[in-house]
């Protein structure tokens, strides 16, 4: 059995999800996001593709997982579950399996709490849940186990921060590659394996690479574009210790950066020096933004913010690495000792031809906000 933690750990977290559960009045629960289900049993696969879910109810004699045939050896390899139904996709029903498990538990006429956010759910198998439990009370339950997750252990940590070294790596072997004529995707090869010899496993999402105007693009993924002579390139990757990620976020330019260029990586340093400061015990979710924005108004470059400064960080599966609690003045959280999250204040200025990204993964202590980086926070320049 290949575990990230020892069984008494994973019984501690369902502990305490059940208690979560007895105070919201909810009878079950239905677990279907799989970084939840990691983070509960250990369980290690891309099987969420095919319908899963974690049944938790006091009516269960154990929490009971369902999935398909195809996922047995996963379940007892992988993760500490010890009560699992398998279903034949080609003959079964996993919802109807589901249905029958809750009404066996005594609680097909209760109040049932399900992850409505899950992808992982279609709007075909909700409605099929609905109608096989037409007694059921359903509850929004999205954040329940989500919330457990938000303050890391000192061993989460230590995954964390050895993700971030890894993370590390494979900036650093992507920068060094950097030159005219290399396109985005060779320079995402590259980075795929320096986190590969790092030690990394793979990411909720893969490496970014955008150069030149492409840089303005946010989220955009590598192309066949090959580097020129004075591009901006911007950077975003994550290195991943047993699902724990570390996220990080740098621009280079290939060449002699412009007066603008230069003057608005110096001012986005500066804004993401003062979120990290502002990351302190009990501070507003939205103490970091704020303190970041305060910076960049120096320029007016607040308007040029692409999104919110970041999101808590930890345990992640494709297609996305975001917990529960954002960094902004709409989340209602306060920042406490073992909170990890992003920060990352990227800028998108495609008037101006180009991009700016920074930002990487910070943890709150008891001394304030701490960097998982090595790295400094200027604009690398590839001369």
């Amino acid at each position: 059995m290949d575990l990230a933690f020892g069984l008494d750990t994973y019984a501690e977290r369902t502990a305490r999800v059940m208690k979560r559960l007895a105070a919201a009045r909810i009878d079950a629960l239905i677990v279907n996001m799989p970084d939840n289900l990691h983070y509960l049993t250990g369980f290690d696969s891309l099987g969420y593709l095919w319908y899963q879910a974690l049944l938790l109810s006091p009516g269960l004699d154990a929490p009971t997982f369902v999935t398909r045939t195809t996922e047995e050896p996963c379940t007892w390899e992988t993760s500490c579950v010890r009560r699992a139904k398998f279903y034949d996709i080609a003959r079964q029903d996993p919802i109807k399996r589901v249905a029958g498990l809750l009404a066996e538990a005594g609680v097909g006429d209760g109040r049932i709490g399900v992850e409505t956010s899950a992808f992982t759910m279609l709007p075909r198998q909700w409605d099929r849940l609905r109608d096989l439990l037409p007694e059921a009370t359903f509850v929004d339950a999205s954040t329940l186990v989500a919330e457990e997750r938000l303050i890391k252990s000192p061993a989460e940590i230590a995954y964390q921060r050895a993700a971030g070294q890894m993370a590390d790596a494979g900036l650093t072997a992507g920068l060094g590659a950097l030159c005219p004529g290399i396109s985005e995707v060779e320079v995402a090869g590259v980075i795929a394996q320096a986190l590969g010899e790092a030690g990394s496993e793979y990411a909720a999402i893969p490496p970014m690479v955008a150069s030149g105007p492409r840089s303005a693009m946010i989220h955009a993924m590598p192309s066949g574009r090959s580097l020129a002579l004075g591009d901006v390139v911007a950077i975003e990757l994550a290195g991943v210790c047993r699902r724990y990620h570390a996220v990080i976020m740098r621009t280079a330019v290939v060449g002699r950066p412009s007066t603008r260029l230069r003057e608005v990586a110096a001012c986005l340093a500066e804004g993401f020096d003062a979120a990290l400061a502002a990351a302190r015990p009990d501070a507003a979710a939205g103490a970091p933004d704020q303190a970041c924005n305060a910076r960049l108004a120096r320029l007016d470059l607040v308007p040029a913010r692409a999104h919110r400064i970041g999101y808590s960080l930890g345990i992640a599966y494709p297609p996305t690495w975001l917990e529960a609690m954002v960094l902004d003045e709409s989340d209602s959280h306060r920042l406490a000792v073992g909170m990890s999250f992003t920060l990352e204040p990227n800028l998108s200025l495609p008037a101006e031809g180009f991009g700016v990204k920074l930002g990487e993964t910070a943890l709150c202590t008891a001394e304030g906000g701490e960097s998982l980086s090595a790295l400094d926070h200027h604009l690398i320049v590839v001369d």
